[in-house]
């Protein structure tokens, strides 16, 4: 009788725990709709979100143009590149170089404008080390074109996703006018990132 009841007990809470699921699968399966209509969570999660943009803090920036942060909802760690500018290269000692003149500054100007903050990222593609290339916003500042409006950047000549790229060229123009930043080091100082960077590539292979 003993062994009866138990049996009895245990059907019992298996069959609470099936409804349970059922009902759990039918509230997950099916919501309501401002129109009426039946839409499955998924779908109406996929399609609510408000923007592209994500939270992160700003650990701190390497260069100019190259910062690392951590996601605030996962805790990820990661260094993101920044869209649409090209800044001074920094002293390697992987590859031996010195740098280029404003290289530090631009980085301490990057620092100044974002580090320990909390910001929203903008991906808009990814580079040829698979880092995200991000637009960092700063409230409503675009963080990338403060930077090249300042003179601490050029404007990236290469192939961008997602972003204006013309406005990046004007900014670079204002900044070349009123010679800010790398725009105020003499002609004989100033070589583009670009160039700075195949040059070095040239001599390794020397």
């Amino acid at each position: 009788m003993r062994r009866l009841k138990q049996r009895e007990s245990f059907a019992a809470v298996i069959g609470a725990v099936v409804v349970t699921m059922v009902i759990h699968w039918s509230n997950a399966r099916t919501v309501s709709a401002a129109d009426g209509k039946s839409a499955s969570i998924s779908e109406t999660a996929s399609t609510a979100k408000s923007d592209d943009r994500m939270k992160a803090s700003v650990k701190d920036c390497h260069d100019g143009d190259t910062c690392r942060v951590v996601t605030e909802t996962g805790h990820m760690w990661m260094n993101v590149r920044l869209a649409g500018i090209d800044a001074p290269e920094r002293a390697n000692r992987h590859n031996k170089s010195k740098g280029q003149p404003m290289g530090d500054a631009a980085r301490e100007f990057v620092n100044d404008q974002v580090a320990g903050k909390t910001v929203d990222l903008e991906q808009v593609d990814l580079d040829a080390y698979n880092r995200p290339v991000v637009v960092i916003w700063n409230g409503p500042k675009n963080v990338n074109m403060t930077i090249v409006e300042e003179g601490m950047a050029e404007a990236y000549r290469g192939p961008v996703k997602r972003i204006d790229q013309d406005a990046y060229v004007k900014a670079e123009a204002r900044a070349k006018a009123a010679a800010k930043g790398i725009w105020r080091l003499p002609a004989s100082e100033r070589q583009s990132p670009a160039e700075y960077r195949k040059q070095i590539r040239a001599n390794r292979k020397n």
